[in-house]
């Protein structure tokens, strides 16, 4: 049975491929900075690690043997992430882990990229046509890594996809970030201030985004993947679809939260390499994603008084 290192195993997009992964026969081994709790996919093999100590990570390495990697650990707090010095951290670590993974006979590596590192003015992003011109130090060293990985994988008889990430939503998002605030919010009987949300973006529910990383890793598909539905829409449609499945879209206020003046009116996909290269289908359309979502956070409000 081939082996796969999953990092930021406990995180929003890697939790959810652990079923995928293990649907597919693959024994699974998670990495996670937090608290174990075996209960949860107990075929996984959970090890609680610090991939910021290079000692830990090539012990781990070590004593796992993986034939695959699936990287998705990094720092995302919201908010923050786009200018945070622990971008430069994590580029580090994650030359250890690619280092210790071909040190001890891995075969492909899979990382987790970000639509971030496209030059954004180009609104349609287009993994052959559209230059990796990233502004911000998150994309900048997604971006760093990614071709530092290529050549070395290159050089090293192993393979190397990233999976370029657009914009998500779904189960277990943070949150703070605009969906589940929103969704909050209105659950809560509270006005939900947003900005104009004319902004055009591309929105994947999250199962497709893990189910996108572990077809990539099951194909031979290799380079630069963009992993989003190809569909464009208006962040306000979205905000309106959970006000209208809640009853209360007056709650909605747009326009009251400044938006940067440099900030791109359009970020979509062209995401036929993922579509014909692989054996990927998206399963959930936004509608449907978008109910599955407020099911799950009035659930937890009913659990956790959140």
């Amino acid at each position: 049975m081939k082996k796969v290192l999953v990092t930021g195993a406990s995180g929003f997009i890697g939790y959810k491929t652990l079923n995928f992964l293990i649907n597919k026969g693959y024994e699974v081994h998670a990495l996670t900075t937090r608290g174990i709790n075996i209960s949860d996919n107990s075929i996984v093999k959970w090890y609680k690690i610090n991939l910021l100590n290079n000692d830990e990570t090539e012990k781990i390495v070590q004593v796992i043997k993986p034939n695959y990697i699936l990287h998705f650990a990094w720092y995302a707090v919201p908010g923050k992430y786009s200018s945070a010095k622990e971008n430069l951290d994590w580029v580090q670590s994650s030359i250890q882990l690619l280092k210790s993974f071909k040190k001890y006979g891995g075969e492909r590596f899979i990382f987790a990229g970000t639509c971030f590192q496209y030059d954004l003015g180009y609104g349609l992003m287009d993994e052959n046509v559209t230059p990796s011109i990233p502004n911000s130090l998150y994309g900048i060293c997604k971006n760093s890594f990614e071709n530092m990985a290529r050549e070395y994988c290159c050089k090293n008889g192993m393979s190397f996809a990233s999976g370029r990430i657009f914009y998500i939503y779904g189960e277990r998002e943070n949150k703070n970030r605009i969906i589940p605030y929103v969704i909050n919010s209105l659950l809560n009987g509270k006005v939900a201030n947003c900005s104009h949300g004319n902004q055009i973006r591309d929105f994947m529910h999250v199962d497709d985004v893990a189910n996108a990383f572990v077809e990539i890793l099951d194909s031979s598909i290799d380079g630069v993947i963009n992993i989003g539905s190809g569909q464009a829409i208006n962040i306000k449609e979205i905000l309106f679809k959970v006000g209208e499945k809640l009853n209360k879209k007056e709650l909605i206020n747009l326009g009251a939260i400044k938006t940067a003046s440099n900030e791109p009116k359009m970020i979509v996909a062209n995401n036929d390499r993922l579509k014909n290269e692989t054996n990927w289908s998206q399963c959930y359309s936004l509608e449907r994603g978008i109910e599955k979502t407020i099911n799950w956070w009035k659930e937890m409000k009913i659990e956790n008084g959140i």
